[in-house]
C-alpha cells in the first residue's frame, strides 16, 4: 500500500521558498466507522454491534475526559488533548473568557519516537510507501 502525492508550487510571495515545488499528499477516498467496524468483525469475530457500543462509549468517556482538562493517550495511536484559541489583549485583567477566546480545537499528536538525528518517527505511518497521484 502506498499514499499518492501531486507537487504543489508555493504562490506566497513573501515566503522564502516562494516558486517551489513540495509535494501534497493526495487523499484516496474516506472510509467510514461501518467499514472499519466491519472489517474488526471480520479480524477478531466480534459483533459490529458491540464494535459500535464499545466505540460510541469510548468516545463518550474520551470527551469527558477532554472536558476535565485531561489528556487521553492511546498507546501505538497518540494523545488526543482539547486546546483554545484566544485574541490577544495588552492588559491580563481585561481578558474575558466569553470575550476573548476564539475556538476550542481538539489536538492529536501521534504516538511516536525519535529516531537518528533526533528525527520524529511516527507509528502510524511506519512502513508507509509514496507514490505519484
Amino acid at each position: 500500500m502506498a499514499i499518492k502525492i501531486k507537487l504543489i508550487k508555493n504562490n506566497i510571495k513573501r515566503s522564502s521558498s516562494y516558486g517551489k515545488f513540495f509535494a501534497k499528499a493526495v487523499s484516496q477516498g474516506e472510509v467510514s466507522f461501518d467499514d472499519i467496524a466491519a472489517e474488526t468483525c471480520r479480524r477478531n469475530g466480534i459483533s459490529e454491534g458491540t464494535i459500535h457500543a464499545v466505540v460510541t462509549d469510548m468516545k463518550d468517556v474520551v470527551q469527558r475526559e477532554l472536558c476535565k482538562g485531561r489528556t487521553v493517550v492511546f498507546p501505538g495511536l497518540g494523545r488526543f488533548s482539547l486546546r483554545v484559541e484566544s485574541e490577544g489583549v495588552d492588559d491580563p485583567a481585561k481578558f474575558s473568557i466569553r470575550r476573548h477566546i476564539t475556538r476550542i480545537l481538539c489536538g492529536f499528536l501521534p504516538s511516536g519516537h525519535r529516531g537518528f538525528h533526533r528525527q520524529i518517527t511516527y507509528e502510524i505511518g511506519e512502513g508507509v510507501m509514496v507514490e505519484w497521484a
